[in-house]
């Protein structure tokens, strides 16, 4: 299971998915290594090969908007390298002998495994090839026909077309599963059920956040920068549970804690860069759904949390996951 070395959101929906297999007796060998501490802790005992699979575009001090230029040169550089890269990876897939490669959602898996006539599945919400518009027409034009090395494509909502694969499964919304209550969260946390909960979720933003709260207010942080007066928690593995425990989720514009957010039927804001155009097609899908709850970070900044704001936020129409159909359409290829 190669799960991209870009960002948290794929490694949260690839756990949500892993569970479902390991249930029905698959077992599973995972392929990252930005993510390998949170996998270890999610999925513990499970076997995972440290090594890079890809290379995602560098974001802006931020956390939101990507830096094209920067980005440009290092994928550029990684695209140019697949074909060498995937060379070596053939030698590590056939030590392990897989009867499926699963992929969230690097292309350089699929040329691995067509020299070996191994079924392939790609899991995603989008592709490197319809988010990279700032490429050379060269590498996008190596990313589809990497893609298309593929046997099937599992393409969950909330994302782009996906039209260069030449086989798709649409599936509904992957997204983990709280598996305590919201008031067993909330002790473990010191916030009270009487009191009203905004978590905030902006990832790797470097940005200095100054909202402030009323007492029957807490706001609780799982971005990297700490947040003064909030209970900081940027180490907590489940956020799952965290959002579900939640009055407001405020977060960036992303796969991961939206699905969670519409899984548990917790209300939310998100900031977007429309120039990000993973992002740029998430939001779109929301404004479908009538969830066009964008907020900027100067908003977010003047934010003082009352009770009253916090419950002006309508809870989203609460959509189930579909990780069990998703884990029963990959044993098909197995």
């Amino acid at each position: 299971y190669y799960i991209t070395d870009h960002g948290l959101g794929h490694a949260t929906r690839s756990v949500a998915i892993i569970r479902e297999l390991q249930k029905i007796g698959v077992e599973v060998i995972i392929r990252n290594s930005n993510a390998k501490q949170f996998l270890e802790q999610s999925v513990p005992q499970i076997k995972i090969i440290e090594g890079k699979t890809d290379v995602g575009p560098l974001l802006q001090n931020n956390g939101i908007s990507i830096d094209t230029e920067k980005s440009k040169r290092s994928i550029n550089d990684w695209i140019n390298s697949i074909e060498l890269i995937a060379e070596n990876e053939i030698k590590i897939i056939q030590k392990h002998s897989p009867d499926l490669i699963i992929s969230d959602i690097s292309p350089m898996p699929f040329l691995a495994v067509n020299k070996l006539n191994i079924p392939s599945v790609a899991i995603s919400n989008f592709s490197w090839h319809d988010v990279l518009k700032f490429l050379p027409q060269s590498s996008l034009d190596k990313l589809e026909v990497f893609y298309n090395y593929a046997t099937t494509l599992i393409q969950l909502p909330l994302g782009t077309k996906m039209d260069h694969f030449r086989q798709k499964h649409k599936a509904g919304i992957v997204s983990r599963v709280p598996v305590q209550s919201k008031s067993e969260t909330r002790k473990n946390i010191g916030v009270e059920n009487s009191e009203k909960m905004v978590l905030i979720i902006i990832g790797n933003s470097k940005n200095q956040f100054k909202m402030t709260s009323e007492n029957n207010v807490k706001i609780v942080s799982l971005t990297s920068n700490k947040i003064p007066d909030a209970i900081n928690l940027p180490n907590w593995i489940e956020g799952q549970e965290l959002i579900s425990a939640s009055d407001l989720v405020i977060c960036k514009c992303g796969y991961g804690v939206i699905s969670e957010c519409l899984t548990t039927g917790t209300p939310f804001q998100y900031i977007h860069d429309p120039n990000h155009l993973e992002q740029n097609a998430i939001s779109n899908e929301l404004s479908k759904l009538s969830l066009n709850n964008k907020i900027t970070f100067k908003e977010l900044n003047e934010i003082h949390f009352d009770e009253i704001f916090v419950d002006s936020f309508v809870p989203p129409k609460k959509i189930s996951n579909d990780n069990k159909n998703v884990a029963e359409y990959i044993l098909k290829f197995i």
